[in-house]
């Protein structure tokens, strides 16, 4: 089950390290003055650290852990990078480009601000929500599998306990 689980997140992080070379090279190749500043940026300068954070997020940490012998916890480590990998994709997108407008407006920095971190935290609060609300209405356990559990779980206890107790010493 785990081989098969973990080729479906290698295949992906494949595919998306191919289209990431590939729209960074062509920016590179085009020499574009407005889209090498902020190529620039994102590689060597200020944002650097997001930049190749997210590429070892979404590339080097999962082709290694992906490309070992799969098992929960290697998939989980490694689905946890992309997730975070894929948010730095979204700050690499949006924020260099507004610190280096194409507009003849002043560049810019970006500095994180309460109303960010707050937006950041309740879109993990509306996934949460959403994924209660479908449990609510969509049960992630069947209700026949409980009754059956609490009708057939005390007797099954009590027989494997008295199976691992000694028998009684006859005097």
């Amino acid at each position: 089950l785990f081989e098969d689980l973990g080729s479906d997140p290698l295949a992906v992080t494949a595919l998306w390290t191919y289209f990431t070379f590939t729209e960074y090279w062509t920016v590179f190749y085009t020499h574009h003055p407005h889209e090498m500043k902020v190529f620039w940026y994102k590689i060597s300068g200020p944002y650097a650290v997001w930049f190749w954070t997210m590429i070892a997020c979404n590339t080097v940490i999962p082709l290694f852990l992906l490309s070992l012998k799969k098992n929960m916890a290697g998939i989980v480590t490694a689905s946890v990078f992309i997730v975070i990998g894929m948010w730095l994709e979204r700050l690499n997108i949006v924020v260099p480009t507004l610190a280096n407008p194409g507009l003849p407006y002043p560049t810019g920095s970006y500095i994180i601000s309460v109303t960010g971190v707050s937006l950041f935290i309740g879109s993990f609060a509306v996934f949460c929500l959403g994924y209660l609300v479908y449990a609510r209405f969509f049960p992630l356990i069947a209700a026949w599998e409980v009754q059956e559990g609490r009708e057939e779980g005390p007797e099954n206890v009590k027989r494997q306990v008295e199976s691992y107790l000694p028998d009684p010493v006859k005097t």
